[in-house]
């Protein structure tokens, strides 16, 4: 028997699969924790280093789960959140903490460049709407407020590349994540002027050179095999950024196809066969494989991740049992539909909302607190405004959706997946892995080893559907009647958001004032 294992470095778990090459069938799934640090407020790093040591974990234990032999495995792929700033020093060794990309600590030098038309030139070039946890953006920061990092910098690339880097020695990135780097997007290659305009031009001669996506990259050294349980040799694959690799991992790759994923953030992704950089100033535009494009239109301000923060705040006892995502699933569904009047704006992250306008001091707020709002009622509503934002992300494109499939962490709950279908009012097609991250970097370890002659064959072979939402007639409508209040209320708060910004600027600095 032959496999292949795919790795999903995530924001707040890794990820690590094996499937059969034959069907894409799911032979073992290991999860790792990240483990991230929040020095200062609104700042998320990480230790290259352990991180690394978690995925190394995260593979012995999916290889042990599968009992099977290491040289079954054919090949190799890692996905990886985009965006954040790892970096090596000219010894190869981390230059200082990673910074993850929800990091804020540049939100207000962003609010700079808005002004100062550097944003609208960033998109104009790349596609892309800058939140303050791009790497150009960080890099920026760091040279005028840490000059000793910055000054370490050898190499920069992703999150994936250094899981690369170090199950190989090599060091390289590939197209899908240049996205979120300076990156020409119609040219598919660096932007030299993209690093000038932000003040850190020496750095291009320093981003990890770009391969194309599903490249073989290196293959598992004899020091990476002792730590992963892989064997040596095993060919590795460049992967692709998450938001890519979840596209190919459902077999959303032709144009009119989407993928929606319920992670740490809320994407919405359209597969599409030209550049499309309307609207204007909003959302992400990255390189697919085969010169294609995808358009994602991502509420960055959190997806699973604010569901995550309510249960912890407010409802980890009352959703105790044996099985406490049974019970939260349970007592949601029990909460009438709009929760009693509850109204959430799900941008609890601190990357603000990339869409489907570009507010990146954009906040969380709950609406309609009263006597009877429960954990479950904040549970439901957190849900409901994460589909309300599907229908701001996907109504403000314009070009065709044909079909939508919905995976990710979140997209495991029945409810909410009943919850999406209803506010979109149309099915959503469900894939059978659970991990499709994970999938779609195996499927292109599956094509570099020589199993496959494209992408879309291994797709055809091995990405299983298993079953279709289709949208509830009455839920549906409810939903349509309240979006408008869900709408009116996000607009309203915008000009407060920045207010909160102002505020929280002149607090820190009076307290760092001699």
């Amino acid at each position: 028997m032959s496999y292949v294992l795919g790795i999903d470095k995530g924001t707040t778990t890794t990820k690590v699969s094996i499937f059969e090459l034959a069907n894409g069938r799911v032979v073992a799934t290991a999860r790792r924790a990240t483990k991230s640090f929040r020095p200062q407020p609104d700042w998320h790093e990480e230790d290259m280093n352990g991180t690394y040591d978690n995925v190394a974990a995260a593979i012995r234990d999916a290889i042990a789960e599968a009992g099977i032999d290491n040289a079954e495995i054919k090949g190799v792929g890692v996905s990886g959140h985009m965006g954040g700033l790892w970096a090596l020093d000219s010894h190869g060794e981390p230059a200082g903490p990673a910074i993850a990309w929800p990091d804020g600590r540049a939100a207000q030098m962003l609010e700079g460049w808005k002004a100062a038309g550097i944003v609208d030139e960033l998109f104009t070039i790349s596609g892309n709407a800058p939140i303050p946890g791009l790497p150009l953006v960080l890099l920026s920061w760091l040279k005028n407020n840490d000059p000793e990092y910055y000054s370490r910098i050898a190499t920069v690339f992703c999150a994936k590349d250094y899981v690369n880097y170090r199950l190989t020695g090599e060091i390289a990135t590939d197209e899908s994540d240049l996205s979120f780097f300076p990156c020409d997007i119609r040219r598919r290659e660096p932007s030299q002027r993209l690093f000038d305009i932000a003040g850190v031009s020496e750095m291009a001669a320093r981003l990890a050179p770009v391969l194309k996506i599903g490249a073989i990259m290196g293959r598992v050294t004899a020091n990476a095999a002792m730590e992963t349980g892989l064997a040596e040799g095993t060919p590795v694959v460049t992967g692709a950024g998450d938001a890519v690799a979840a596209a190919i991992g459902v077999g959303a790759l032709k144009a009119g196809q989407a993928v929606t994923v319920i992670g740490t953030s809320f994407m919405n992704n359209l597969t599409i066969d030209a550049p499309l950089l309307e609207p204007a100033g909003v959302g992400f535009l990255f390189l697919m494989p085969e010169g294609r494009w995808q358009r994602l239109m991502s509420n960055t301000g959190g997806g699973s991740l604010c569901l995550d923060w309510i249960v912890s705040a407010f409802g980890a006892k009352a959703f105790a049992g044996k099985d406490m995502f049974a019970e939260i699933e349970q007592q949601a569904r029990a909460v009438p539909p709009l929760s009693n009047g509850l109204v959430i704006h799900p941008y609890f992250n601190t990357s603000g909302m990339t869409a489907p306008r570009h507010e990146p001091l954009a906040r969380g707020s709950i609406f309609g607190l009263d006597m009877a709002t429960t954990p479950a009622s904040l549970v439901r509503a957190v849900m409901e405004g994460v589909a309300f934002s599907m229908i701001d992300c996907y109504g403000a494109l314009d070009a065709p959706v044909e079909e939508i499939r919905i995976t990710g962490g979140g997209a495991r709950s029945m409810l909410w997946r009943e919850i999406c279908a209803a506010a979109m009012n149309r099915p959503l097609l469900v894939p059978e892995a659970e991990e499709t991250g994970a999938l779609g970097v195996a499927l292109m370890a599956a094509c570099a080893a020589g199993f496959y002659p494209s992408l879309d064959k291994a797709a055809g072979a091995m990405v299983r559907i298993a079953g279709t939402v289709q949208p509830d007639a009455r839920l549906a409508e409810g939903y349509r009647a309240a979006y408008p209040l869900f709408k009116a209320l996000g607009e309203d708060l915008a000009p407060l958001w920045k207010r909160r910004a102002q505020l929280l600027e002149r607090t820190h600095t009076t307290k760092e004032a001699p």
